[in-house]
């Protein structure tokens, strides 16, 4: 807080026509130019509102003992304080020496003077900080309300000990290895790919000239955009790009949404496809699902045909997904192998691995 009272200024001055800028309240203070130049007791500087074509060198001297020329922070103003006390304060407050550990703090209304740091001023006194009033079994430590040794902060913001709170489990950051708009063959349990006969209806069977494997395009709408990872709660579309065996008609349908123990086949239009999922399954397999629905064989055989079960969301069929090109003209296909010496890498994972360590 302020020590001693204000200093009262001789003014020496070099030129007639002085009209520099005084601050009265609360500490008696001058606007200076920034090449200001304290000697000893006196300032010296060039008066900020010198007329034109005027060299208004200005020195102040501080007369009252124990007093000093104090510069401002920024070098703009000052004032005569005593010694290792600051000049705090702007143009539109007031001006004032604090000493220091000290803050010049109040208001328009109840005025401004030294307190300490961190302290308030209403009118007549410095007020301390209110002390906060900590909860939830927490103390004040720092000025801040925390919990105690051996406890942390529960996400209700009450303490508990840390070995209520449980283990947070790894966070799973790989892909699921699958995009929209590629394609990809299925291959079943029994080692044959999903595909479909004359009939339209879709299993795992030997391919022949009555049975076609599927090259089947994974979609997220009917222009089937390409290049988002496709995670397991995402509905996928199905698209066959091969049509019927032996004829080649109906490629590039979509699997529909046959429900129930009915078989899944081929839809003509998007509208009355299936919604499919896929998820991770063990040992580099998918299991084909649906969003809403499960999927599961249709009947009792050693081919069965697949069906959404819509009493049985979490049904739903392994497969091998292995990428495959959705256009075999296309010249890209020459960077599919990753190493001449061996080319089954990948199959269950969704694509090529890179074989160079093999």
């Amino acid at each position: 807080m302020k020590s001693t009272p204000l200093g009262v200024f001789t003014l020496l001055l070099q030129a007639s026509s002085i009209h520099a800028k005084l601050f009265r309240k609360n500490t008696p203070t001058f606007e200076v130019s920034p090449d200001a130049t304290i000697i000893q007791n006196s300032i010296e500087y060039f008066d900020p509102d010198c007329e034109p074509g005027l060299q208004c060198r200005t020195t102040k001297t501080c007369s009252t003992a124990g007093t000093v020329p104090t510069l401002s922070q920024d070098r703009r103003y000052f004032a005569c304080c005593p010694a290792r006390q600051r000049l705090l304060g702007s143009a539109d407050t007031v001006f004032d020496c604090c000493a220091v550990g000290h803050d010049l703090v109040g208001s328009a209304d109840a005025g401004y003077h030294c307190c300490p740091t961190g302290w308030s001023y209403e009118g007549m006194l410095c007020r301390p900080p209110t002390k906060p009033t900590c909860l939830n079994g927490k103390t004040l430590v720092n000025g801040e309300c925390a919990c105690g040794p051996g406890t942390v902060e529960a996400d209700d913001g009450t303490c508990v000990g840390t070995e209520q709170i449980p283990p947070i489990p790894p966070r799973c950051t790989y892909g699921s290895g699958i995009s929209y708009g590629k394609c990809y063959t299925f291959k079943a349990a029994n080692g044959n790919t999903l595909g479909s006969g004359a009939d339209g209806i879709y299993y795992a069977g030997l391919d022949d000239m009555n049975f076609h494997y599927g090259k089947f395009q994974l979609c997220a709408n009917e222009a089937c955009t390409a290049g988002t990872n496709i995670n397991p709660s995402d509905p996928i579309f199905i698209r066959d790009l091969y049509g019927d065996p032996k004829t080649g008609l109906n490629n590039g349908r979509w699997l529909n949404s046959a429900v129930d123990g009915a078989h899944i086949g081929k839809a003509p239009n998007l509208s009355t496809a299936g919604k499919f999922s896929l998820s991770k399954w063990p040992c580099g397999k998918y299991c084909l699902g649906g969003v809403e629905q499960g999927v599961g064989p249709a009947c009792p055989a050693t081919t069965p045909a697949l069906t959404f079960f819509s009493k049985d969301p979490q049904m739903c069929v392994p497969f091998e997904l292995l990428e495959v090109p959705c256009n075999i003209k296309d010249n890209a296909n020459n960077c599919i192998w990753k190493n001449p010496k061996n080319q089954c890498c990948g199959g269950g994972l969704g694509g090529m691995l890179d074989c160079t360590v093999l």
